[in-house]
């Protein structure tokens, strides 16, 4: 009996040491955890027009570093305060892990190598939660090979007052080019103060640049190249086009006299305000209007961009995440992707700035919220998108192009000048557009 005790004692003894031994094992251990400092990642996001959006995704990126034990530092920016902070972030090598871009900077960036291909990632999201629409992944695939994930999508759509339609007896919204030029001009009484076409020519103006774009490719014109290397934008169907667009100032009046100037802002301001019959925008016109302007609502109609000589042409505007190739933690970044596309959360941000932001993935677009026919125009346009560097595939270069507003600039001498023709003006494009391409990256 004496030699049990004694055996048994010197085995619980043993167990309590090596449990002791065990317990300091991990406190030490969970000491170094502790000490051990928190991964960061840095997310740049475009700062959106809708309050609610910025901050559920800010939200988001808070619980992703809850449920990842890591900090995540989100930064809304405005857009034209990107390219600034990209530039300095890549010549300094502290970039963010994740961030906005729109097409145009993937082309761009992947030119100068620092962009990760995330084809692998795309892969992934479609695997798991559907289809990302083609036309989406188009613009930032270079050699069959992803450098961005789509994110969101903007569309272009026609907006027209359907009381001043009715009134000018025209039943339905233009279908074509000729037909908007012939409404825009009956619209037009400038003794009302009212015009039918709100149009503007700034130097920064996008929606111009868009505008100019749809109406070229639409004549079968360019301003881009055909092989990538020779730009053809010198041809009988550009100056057609640019006729077309300067009769309608010049000629027609159609057009508010300051318009020339406008910057983006410039068209939806005369159209909230009723100086402008029709024009051509996002969907962020229609939040305002049903918020702040129901009876102009009521008589707001939509209709997708009219059709020209050689077909319909709508400019694609694709908004992105990626990835720097210096990013510090590339799998978290990638990680924080993911999360951000689940499509249960992703739906919900979507639809809080709807339609003015458009889902990535196909089965989205069937959702109620985007058969109401306020909506539907904008969704129903994504898969006739046409993109920067049409008739060839998307490049860097018309990235650059369109960047440098080379094209408003031409455009708002022609409607200034008048010495200065159509046809010297798209001669005049032609040559600086082929300078832009002839430069080495």
């Amino acid at each position: 009996m004496k030699k049990w005790v004694t055996t048994t004692l010197a085995v619980t003894v043993i167990t309590s040491l090596a449990a002791g031994c065990s317990t300091a094992g991990k406190t030490d251990e969970k000491a170094k955890t502790a000490d051990k400092p928190k991964q960061t990642v840095t997310f740049w996001m475009k700062k959106q027009l809708f309050d609610d959006q910025n901050k559920v995704i800010q939200e988001r990126a808070k619980q992703f570093g809850v449920e990842n034990n890591v900090n995540v530092n989100i930064e809304l920016i405005a857009y034209e305060d990107f390219y600034p902070k990209w530039t300095a972030a890549i010549e300094s090598g502290a970039v963010p892990d994740v961030s906005f871009f729109g097409y145009q900077e993937v082309g761009q960036f992947y030119a100068k190598n620092v962009l990760e291909d995330v084809s692998d990632l795309v892969q992934k999201l479609e695997g798991a939660n559907g289809e990302i629409q083609p036309s989406l992944k188009k613009a930032i695939s270079f050699q069959g090979k992803q450098y961005a994930i789509p994110f969101w999508t903007e569309t272009q759509v026609l907006y027209y007052r359907k009381d001043l339609l009715k009134q000018a007896g025209f039943n339905e919204p233009p279908k074509t080019w000729d037909e908007f030029r012939k409404m825009a001009k009956a619209l037009t009484d400038p003794s009302k103060g009212i015009y039918g076409a709100g149009i503007g020519y700034g130097k920064g103006n996008s929606d111009a640049e868009f505008f100019t774009r749809s109406v070229i490719w639409s004549y079968g014109g360019s301003l881009d190249t055909k092989d990538g290397k020779t730009v053809s934008v010198n041809t009988p169907e550009t100056v057609e086009a640019t006729k077309f667009i300067r009769d309608i100032f010049l000629t027609d009046k159609s057009t508010p006299p300051s318009a020339v100037g406008w910057d983006d802002s410039g068209n939806n301001k005369a159209y909230l305000s009723g100086q402008a019959a029709m024009i051509l925008n996002v969907g962020s016109i229609i939040a305002t209007l049903k918020k702040d302007n129901p009876d102009l609502y009521a008589n707001t109609g939509l209709a997708p961009y009219p059709v020209g000589p050689k077909g319909s042409f709508i400019p694609g505007i694709s908004n992105n995440l990626g990835i720097f190739k210096n990013s510090k933690n590339k799998d978290l970044a990638k990680k924080l992707v993911e999360y951000i596309l689940t499509p249960d959360w992703y739906k919900t941000w979507i639809e809080k700035g709807a339609p003015l932001t458009g889902p990535i993935y196909t089965k989205l677009t069937t959702e109620p919220i985007w058969q109401d026919p306020m909506n539907k125009a904008f969704v129903d346009s994504v898969k006739g998108f046409t993109f920067l560097g049409y008739p060839s595939e998307y490049n860097p270069k018309a990235g650059e192009i369109f960047n440098l507003r080379i094209v408003n600039d031409a455009f708002q001498r022609l409607l200034l000048d008048a010495n200065y023709s159509p046809e010297m003006a798209v001669k005049d494009l032609h040559s600086k557009i082929q300078d832009v391409y002839n430069q080495k990256n």
